[in-house]
């Protein structure tokens, strides 16, 4: 064999090696980057979530659990007892100041549904839920699919989870006929995806939605997690994130492009509050910038938190923020 062709042959077959590596790592890639996606690890309750549990009264609420038809589970918050809790009494004491039109105490007014973000769980919307109930709002605070303790295994950031959700909605108004009040939707990253697509829906009487740091469509988180991962994986985008798009339609039956609530905002015909941090890095606040400018209702608020990143944009705008949202509730009664 001459030279020429046994060093043909040697890179041809480091060619060969090469590709399949290549499809190895790609298929890795899939697995486990879907996994992350779709189903992250459950958290369990934690002790902060067990002490507000155990006495809800402390915080001006009465806490009701159940379980909807289509296994979602849910928690009731509604204001009871007397007026107590600092942040409930900061929110209100803000709202009054503002000379928002506050009802009395335990006067229900509306159900905001909410919705937690990713990784997240029912249980972390109890201190938002407080604050609404000092509003005049019943919240209804559900587990997500591959949240919590529902029983589905895959987060699908809408696909699935607006069916769900009518379910839920639907289960509550049977079981509470008097519960007339117009609905809301809250929502925190992916759930705040979520909502604006939900609100969307036109088979959904929602009277307005509030999302906090959504992003545009599923690609963009999930382009923002390919650039965690180590060097010589992060240079091979967009293959790594094509990879996981694929690991994701062969989990659940959808690609990530097909979530977007971008354009889902441009069919909201209802009022809608965008919140987004500035310093976020995760999903950029140019994605709320576009989200409020697809919105066709007059009606919208945009709000950019100075100094807050993905994860802390309400703990960062605090109470002013609170009441904001809890005013624009009140004024789209």
């Amino acid at each position: 064999m001459s030279r020429r062709a046994f060093t043909l042959r040697v890179l041809r077959r480091l060619l060969i090696i090469s590709v399949i590596a290549l499809l190895l790592l790609l298929g890795f890639i899939a697995f486990i980057g879907s996994r992350a996606t779709l189903s992250p690890p459950r958290r369990s309750v934690e002790n902060w979530h067990r002490e507000w549990l155990a006495d809800p009264q402390a915080h001006g609420v009465e806490l009701t659990s159940f379980t909807s038809s289509n296994g979602t589970p849910a928690l009731l918050c509604e204001p009871g007892g007397k007026p107590q809790g600092k942040k409930a009494m900061d929110v209100r004491a803000a709202l009054q100041d503002r000379g928002a039109a506050l009802a009395a105490w335990g006067e229900v007014r509306g159900t905001i549904l909410l919705l937690h973000g990713h990784k997240g769980c029912k249980e972390d919307h109890l201190p938002i839920a407080e604050r609404f109930c000092a509003a005049g709002f019943r919240c209804l605070c559900v587990d997500l699919p591959g949240h919590g303790q529902h029983p589905a295994p895959y987060a699908t950031f809408g696909h699935t989870e607006m069916a769900l959700l009518a379910g839920v909605w639907q289960d509550f108004l049977a079981s509470r006929p008097e519960a007339t009040q117009p609905l809301f939707l809250f929502g925190v990253s992916q759930g705040g995806a979520i909502a604006l697509q939900t609100a969307a829906r036109p088979e959904w009487p929602v009277r307005a939605v509030a999302s906090v740091c959504s992003f545009t469509t599923l690609d963009q988180p999930i382009d923002a997690s390919a650039d965690h991962l180590p060097v010589l994986i992060r240079d091979l985008k967009p293959l790594t994130t094509r990879a996981c798009a694929m690991g994701i339609y062969c989990r659940s039956g959808f690609f990530p492009r097909q979530i977007s609530p971008l354009a889902a905002a441009s069919r909201i015909d209802c009022p809608v509050f965008l919140c987004h941090g500035k310093e976020d890095r995760f999903v950029p606040a140019s994605a709320a910038e576009r989200l409020f400018d697809a919105v066709p209702h007059e009606r919208k608020t945009l709000r950019l938190i100075p100094h807050a990143a993905h994860h802390n944009v309400l703990a960062t705008g605090s109470t002013e923020l609170y009441a904001d949202i809890c005013e624009f509730f009140l004024r789209s009664l």
